[in-house]
């Protein structure tokens, strides 16, 4: 086994079909909308969707939205700044003040290597806050240090449009389609799973759809979203279909009957690798009465 492997993948954070929702920090009266939502999990970010003079804001929005009493902690996630900047230090004095033994998932963009994860992790323990992690890989040297990066985190976020600008490339799926890779093969090798980046035309379904798709058969197992819109498409997408549920069952059926866990069914060889897909197939349709 690989050392840097964490086994099962089941550990991971979006280890079942995944739909994140965003909302921003300027915005916490959205946190009741999103949460409400069927999305596994709602990000409140301090990032992106915040302008550099309102950044202040978000953070003492955050900090409010965090003393909440009714706060869903198992499916909150708060996308800080980035570790090496200055508004990401102030983001980590205010975890430091407010949640003191939170255990808390935590969205880390631009991380570049594992050491800053580590030691970001290591001092947030001294606080005593233990948090999850899902690095956001959007920068070249990011990509390449996918791998490491996974060892350490608890998800994966494919960062598409920061990469593509740093890289000077297309915001397309062919641009872009070797990087994805990249992110999932990392994920996969640390004992985790990745979600794909939003799909930013809000309006065009379709679009959202196809890009879907493609991202579920390439590997990641969700989408991050930026409109609760997009929630059904991605869902949709990304949870086994009737015929795959069915087959599944057929699959984990004829297994009972089978002496060497290899055999043919419909014409098709069964082995450990569909055996443990439609393991989890079931698992995942009796949990949702499919």
């Amino acid at each position: 086994m690989n050392p840097g492997r964490r086994d099962p993948i089941s550990d991971s954070i979006f280890a079942k079909p995944h739909c994140l929702l965003f909302f921003p920090g300027t915005h916490p009266e959205m946190y009741m909308k999103a949460i409400a939502s069927s999305a596994e999990h709602v990000c409140m970010d301090l990032e992106d969707a915040v302008t550099p003079e309102s950044k202040a804001e978000a953070r003492a929005a955050a900090k409010a939205v965090l003393q909440k009493t009714d706060l869903d902690l198992a499916r909150f996630i708060l996308r800080i700044n980035p570790l090496n900047s200055t508004e990401g230090a102030l983001d980590r004095e205010m975890l430091e003040k407010v949640a003191p033994e939170l255990a808390i998932n935590l969205m880390v963009p631009k991380v570049d290597c594992s050491k800053e994860l580590e030691a970001f992790r290591e001092s947030l323990k001294e606080s005593r806050i233990f948090a999850t992690f899902i690095a956001v890989i959007e920068s070249a040297l990011g990509v390449d240090n996918a791998r490491e990066i996974a060892a350490t985190a608890s998800g994966l976020l494919f960062g598409g449009l920061d990469l593509s600008m740093e890289l000077g490339i297309a915001l397309d799926w062919e641009a872009l389609l070797y990087a994805r890779s990249r992110v999932v093969l990392a994920a996969q090798m640390g004992g985790i799973r990745a979600i794909d980046m939003p799909y930013l035309q809000l309006a065009d379904l379709e679009g959202l759809r196809k890009e879907s798709e493609a991202a579920r058969k390439l590997g990641f197992v969700g989408k991050a979203v930026i409109h609760p819109q997009h929630i059904t498409t991605v869902h949709e997408v990304f949870s086994p279909s009737d015929s795959e549920i069915a087959r599944a069952r057929r699959v984990l059926e004829a297994l009972e009957h089978e002496q060497d866990g290899v055999f043919i069914l419909d014409g098709v060889m069964v082995d450990r690798p569909e055996i443990k897909a439609a393991t989890s197939i079931v698992a995942w349709a009796d949990e949702h009465e499919r």
